[in-house]
């Protein structure tokens, strides 16, 4: 039975690392539920509460990161005020129309649209937009880095 346990577990948590691709799956914040039943289930004996505390805080992060590398990306590149809202903007709405393409047009789109609204030429724009996408994928590794440092914890604990 324990050995059941565990392989869900990892399951679900490979699941959570694979949501960090995947905006419908709520990555990090999955990873850190499959170890918190984990420790439930294990009565909190090697899945400690003050580990957990850490663990919600790296998914705490990772929401933050979510919202947060779009802006910077598209501001690294020069982005207007109107293009860093458009990114924003197009990033939220990426997650809820046709996801997960949505979400790698959308934030493009949003910059492009907010910087020409803003009176800016097409080069600006462009460059803006790509400034929202890379940053969106920075962000995605970033996810990935901390999902997968948190399986690489959870495996050490266990073991």
């Amino acid at each position: 039975m324990e050995a059941a346990i565990f392989i869900v577990t990892l399951a679900v948590i490979l699941l959570g690392i694979a949501g960090t691709f995947l905006p419908v799956v709520p990555g990090v914040p999955l990873v850190f539920v499959a170890i918190a039943a984990y420790g439930w289930y294990e009565g909190f004996q090697e899945i400690t509460p003050n580990y957990l505390v850490i663990l919600a805080g790296v998914a705490v992060l990772s929401l933050f990161v979510d919202y947060v590398s779009t802006y910077l990306g598209a501001k690294y590149f020069d982005s207007s005020r109107l293009g860093l809202y458009g990114a924003v903007i197009g990033s939220v709405a990426g997650i809820f129309i046709f996801p997960p393409l949505g979400l790698l047009i959308l934030p493009w789109l949003g910059a492009i649209a907010g910087e020409l609204l803003q009176g800016n030429d097409w080069p600006k724009a462009m460059r803006s937009g790509m400034g929202a996408v890379i940053g969106l994928f920075s962000g995605i590794a970033f996810k990935v880095a901390l999902a997968t440092g948190m399986l690489v914890s959870f495996l050490l604990v266990i073991f």
